[in-house]
């Protein structure tokens, strides 16, 4: 009898305390949205691309040159291929394709150090740009999930399906937006 009683007692704790604890809110948030409706990262990005702007620019220069390099060389070389012209005439022309393949060489370090260049000024522009601003975006989550008493918050790109009453982009895009006006 008295491990009956004590079985009951202990059955009755263990389910007490399985209906004691709370079932987790989930919601769901698609961070690519949150970031395009923030209207200051948006105007980041573009200052970030206006800074790699006239870099990408150079850089087209630097790619025409190239290619104008390489269509001269291709022509110096069937000139010094030519049975036709004298030996003279292309020995003239094989020394102008291996000028130009020098040329050519330097050109592409060069164009080399300058992406190298451009790869750091983009980062140094995510670095004090829009990562400051992607920690915003992440706090504003967490402010939307707390005042609304959300346990977990996933990304809908990483969520196979969810009801829609579980997002909450819109807040998120709102408290974002209304904190920069």
């Amino acid at each position: 009898m008295k491990k009956l009683v004590s079985l009951i007692l202990a059955s009755t704790f263990c389910a007490a305390a399985l209906f004691a604890q709370k079932t987790p809110t989930v919601a769901t948030v698609d961070v690519q949205r949150v970031l395009n409706d923030y209207t200051d990262f948006q105007s980041a990005v573009e200052k970030v691309r206006g800074s790699v702007a006239p870099v990408e620019e150079e850089m087209n220069k630097m790619q025409e040159n190239l290619q104008s390099i390489v269509e001269k060389g291709r022509a110096a070389e069937a000139k010094a291929k030519n049975p036709a012209l004298g030996e003279e005439a292309r020995e003239e022309a094989q020394s102008e394709v291996n000028q130009l393949q020098e040329q050519l060489q330097a050109e592409q370090a060069k164009l080399q150090q300058f992406r190298q260049q451009a790869q750091a000024l983009a980062q140094q522009g995510q670095q004090e740009e829009l990562a400051p601003l992607q920690e915003k975006a992440l706090e504003a989550v967490k402010d939307v999930a707390a005042d609304k008493g959300i346990d977990l918050v996933l990304p809908t790109g990483n969520v196979i399906y969810s009801d829609e009453s579980l997002e909450i982009t819109d807040a998120v895009i709102a408290v974002l937006n209304a904190a920069s006006e």
